[in-house]
């Protein structure tokens, strides 16, 4: 299994989601909590449904456990304590791991509980260390990992594919070294980017493409749409 695409239970807007679906290839889906009633909406069908199941409809979560029971999908359920160390999420992407994961995009994963966005963005990380690539996107951002400690130094974003208007660079550790972005409105050569300054953020893409570098140390990049 090389791709997963795991849904889960913040804010999803739904058209986008559809929509989005469509440029994504992947192999397994997991539906986490709530996420499962996304899952239902948008017409998939989950390999794994996942959770402490104390967000999802519990009259659909029967259904699915109906009609795995029945043979009418080919899917597994795992339940977890309401109390328990791991976020459903991160469950989630254990059990990716587990499968296999080279890569995974996570829909659901943003929204207004700011707890479990910032869990979430940590996950990156997580799984980066782990040599898993990860994004996160909703409808008005996309997220991963620039890391040198696990090889992902380098990002190059073609302008007529770019997701959003601006892009932005946030450093995780307390400074990320070597920082190269050409092609964009402030272009850096071989910079260093302190934690806590906004130098990086909002810029914009002016040329065919952006082309994005870091030699040391590790930071979300963002593309944003407003």
């Amino acid at each position: 299994m090389n791709s997963v695409l795991i849904i889960t239970g913040g804010y999803l807007n739904i058209d986008f989601a559809k929509e989005y679906i469509k440029t994504l290839s992947y192999d397994k889906v997991f539906a986490v909590d709530k996420g499962l009633e996304y899952v239902d909406v948008l017409g998939l069908i989950p390999d794994l449904i996942i959770g402490d199941f104390d967000t999802v409809n519990p009259a659909l979560l029967e259904k699915y456990d109906n009609d795995i029971k029945s043979g009418s999908i080919n899917a597994n359920i795992i339940k977890h304590p309401v109390k328990k160390d791991e976020t459903d999420t991160e469950l989630a992407l254990q059990c990716s791991v587990d499968k296999g994961a080279l890569s995974i995009t996570m829909l659901g994963a943003t929204g207004t509980r700011l707890d479990h966005v910032l869990a979430n963005l940590s996950f990156l990380k997580l799984m980066g260390d782990k040599g898993i690539e990860v994004v996160i996107v909703d409808e008005n951002n996309r997220i991963r990992l620039l890391d040198s400690g696990c090889n992902m130094t380098d990002v190059t974003i073609y302008r007529e594919k770019q997701f959003g208007r601006y892009i932005s660079l946030i450093p995780i550790t307390r400074c990320v070294e070597e920082v190269t972005i050409s092609g964009v409105e402030y272009p850096l050569d071989n910079a260093v980017i302190a934690s806590g300054k906004g130098l990086t953020v909002s810029n914009e893409i002016t040329e065919k493409a952006a082309r994005i570098h870091i030699g040391k140390g590790a930071a979300l990049l963002i593309e944003s749409k407003d």
